[in-house]
């Protein structure tokens, strides 16, 4: 238990210096000559969709929580704070009781705007890095026949897994106001240990702070 109240500790400090970094940079930042300063927006985002267990066996439920500061009218940041967590679906092992997957991780991106950051419709190129824990409820033994369970060993492994991203991002602005936004956010994760490349797809929602 220990080690899940630390890495949840690890991953809230990096992204309380990751929000602190961005609020410093736009305080700082010195507006164009001949134009006012205006300050740049944020975003709130949420989540939803899915990913697959460190092998790459089954799929997951994914929920993410994040803030995404825009830098420059091109460029902005993403901090991300993201929930795993999932069974197989294989009617074979489903058979074997305790089978569980579940992780949390910290993932930080610069997303870059090649069509600008104020438009309606938004797309975004991001690339960054992930780190967290997950622990995986499994079996090393199985035995069937006839399509039955007739004898299994459990196992679970656990354990620290980071690596790099790259995800593609696209939302559409709602209103008049435009401070709702909608989208979508494809990535591929590329990590250390069990599973190298993991893609995931979300549908998100957020608002302008």
């Amino acid at each position: 238990m220990n080690k899940y109240y630390s890495v949840a500790s690890l991953l809230f400090l990096f992204v309380g210096l990751s929000v602190a970094r961005a609020q410093t940079y736009l305080a700082s930042a010195p507006a164009p000559a001949g134009e006012a300063t205006t300050r740049k927006p944020a975003y709130l985002r949420l989540g939803l969709g899915t990913t697959y267990d460190i092998n790459g066996g089954y799929r997951c439920g994914r929920l993410s929580v994040e803030y995404a500061p825009m830098l420059t009218h091109h460029f902005g940041l993403a901090s991300r704070i993201v929930g795993v967590l999932g069974k197989p679906t294989n009617r074979f092992e489903r058979q074997v009781p305790h089978q569980e997957y579940k992780a949390g991780y910290l993932e930080q991106e610069a997303v870059f705007y090649p069509f600008g950051a104020d438009k309606k419709v938004l797309f975004g190129v991001g690339a960054g890095g992930f780190l967290g824990y997950y622990k995986k409820s499994t079996y090393s033994y199985l035995s069937l026949v006839s399509g039955k369970l007739t004898d299994y060993q459990l196992a679970a492994y656990e354990g620290f897994h980071g690596g790099y991203l790259l995800s593609l991002n696209l939302d559409v602005a709602v209103g008049t106001a435009q401070r709702w936004r909608v989208g979508l956010r494809s990535s591929v994760q590329n990590g250390t240990g069990g599973n190298t490349t993991s893609p995931t797809h979300s549908l998100t929602i957020a608002r302008r702070l």
